[in-house]
């Protein structure tokens, strides 16, 4: 008897509304436009991390490396960073802006050759996307070693064109997808 083929629906539209708004809604925050990031860190949570990984695992279970190691780590990214603000509410303890901006700096040269995947795959938007958030993961790592609210507010209104590219690729693939033609390029 042979083995039943299981068809898995593309995941990256779930991953990058995930992504897009939640960093979105963060940037916002960075820019000093909303008071508190409190909501946005349980959706970080939610959305930006446990959306993201599930997408990640699909992209994986569908041989895909790329989007598996993308949103996988991206979830577990927003995941990591929604666990320190509640840590540092709760009062456990403070991340430095060194140590944060070390790992800014670490989390865009991981973009960056993801960056470079995205190229070679030849998935345009994506591309953008990636190449968006390498330059968004430097500038929070100059913010946070510099300590400028300048360069961290400019990184913010940087972090919604990132975020905003997100979303626009999310639509892109939900319309196209249920259009059954391209109607949004990416």
């Amino acid at each position: 008897m042979a083995e039943e083929r299981v068809s898995w629906g593309d995941p990256a539209a779930l991953g990058l509304a995930g992504f897009g708004l939640t960093t979105v809604a963060l940037s916002l925050h960075n820019m000093g436009l909303l008071a508190t990031a409190g909501l946005t860190f349980a959706y970080g949570y939610m959305y930006g991390g446990l959306a993201q990984v599930i997408a990640g695992i699909i992209e994986f279970r569908r041989n895909n490396m790329f989007g598996g190691t993308a949103f996988t780590s991206y979830g577990l990214f927003w995941l990591g960073l929604a666990l320190l603000v509640t840590l540092e509410n709760l009062g456990v303890f403070e991340a430095s802006a060194a140590e944060l901006g070390v790992w800014m700096l670490l989390w865009g040269l991981f973009t960056l050759y993801l960056t470079i995947g995205a190229a070679n795959l030849q998935a345009r938007a994506v591309t953008v996307v990636l190449a968006l958030l390498t330059i968004l993961f430097f500038l929070l790592a100059a913010a946070n070693f510099s300590g400028s609210e300048g360069l961290l507010h400019f990184a913010g209104a940087w972090g919604v064109l990132t975020g905003l590219s997100a979303i626009y690729t999310s639509a892109a693939i939900v319309v196209n997808t249920t259009a059954g033609r391209t109607v949004l390029p990416a």
